[in-house]
């Protein structure tokens, strides 16, 4: 009867519509000139690295936060933005900064409840333990056969190493991918088109993603190895999250995933 008296209407906005515009703008412009800044050696390269990687993450978050938001949170593009340059510029500045990377996400939680497409209210613990586990597996097998045939050994490196990365995926690189690529657009996605088709485009462009990002090594080997893994990764991901409405399952693959990537290292 309900569909009957209230029918449901096909979306007629596009896909990529209430993108916001000006701040992804502004952002595009500070990425392009930190980084015309460092090929000039006008600036150290490593402050350069921090403001176009929080440039990058803070337009996925931002328009992640403000397709989830729609019209009620306004102000949430500009502040995920901060937050995540907050991150980027701590860790540069001190090697405890990286504790700053975790502001966002702690904003997320905080905020939970103005965002519904990223399911941070009641995670399913259950898939969240089986994205873990399958971010684990993948990364297992990645140390694996990277160790026998790429020319990379596996090294455990010191607490405060590991530590560093783990802020860094869990608050920057894995929250905003999840965020963005699951959160919003899949989000969007599956409403116009079938959910194979869906997930694959999502999965194509998160690849492209990863394959732009300046802090993975680009040789031509890793990035053949990173095509399946890469594709594998996300298209669980967006299994999980079609299964459970949530982006929380998909981070704890992805950290899991990247904790064992960063244990690879190039044997001299």
């Amino acid at each position: 009867m309900y569909a009957i008296a209230d029918p449901w209407i096909p979306p007629t906005r596009g896909l990529l519509s209430g993108m916001p515009m000006l701040l992804l703008a502004f952002l595009g412009v500070l990425t392009a000139t930190a980084g015309a800044l460092a090929a000039g050696e006008i600036v150290p390269l490593a402050p350069a690295r921090a403001v176009g990687a929080g440039g990058a993450q803070g337009a996925l978050l931002a328009t992640a936060v403000e397709w989830a938001g729609g019209e009620r949170r306004r102000a949430a593009p500009l502040m995920a933005t901060i937050l995540v340059f907050v991150g980027a510029v701590g860790a540069t500045l001190s090697p405890f900064g990286v504790i700053a990377y975790l502001a966002a996400p702690v904003w997320l939680l905080m905020q939970r409840h103005r965002f519904p497409p990223f399911g941070l209210k009641r995670p399913p613990i259950g898939i969240c333990a089986a994205g873990a586990a399958v971010g684990a597996l993948l990364g297992a097998h990645l140390l694996l056969t990277a160790s026998l045939t790429l020319g990379y050994g596996v090294r455990v490196p010191t607490a405060a190493h590991l530590m560093s990365w783990l802020a860094y995926d869990a608050g920057a690189n894995v929250l905003t991918t999840e965020a963005f690529f699951r959160g919003a657009l899949l989000d969007r996605a599956q409403r116009r088109w079938p959910f194979a088709m869906a997930s694959a485009l999502v999965a194509l462009l998160c690849l492209a993603r990863y394959f732009v990002d300046p802090l993975l090594p680009h040789s031509l080997e890793v990035m053949a190895g990173a095509v399946f893994y890469l594709t594998l990764l996300s298209l669980a991901n967006c299994w999980m999250y079609w299964r459970s409405g949530s982006i929380v399952p998909g981070i704890a693959a992805g950290v899991a995933f990247f904790a064992c990537y960063r244990l690879l290292h190039v044997v001299s």
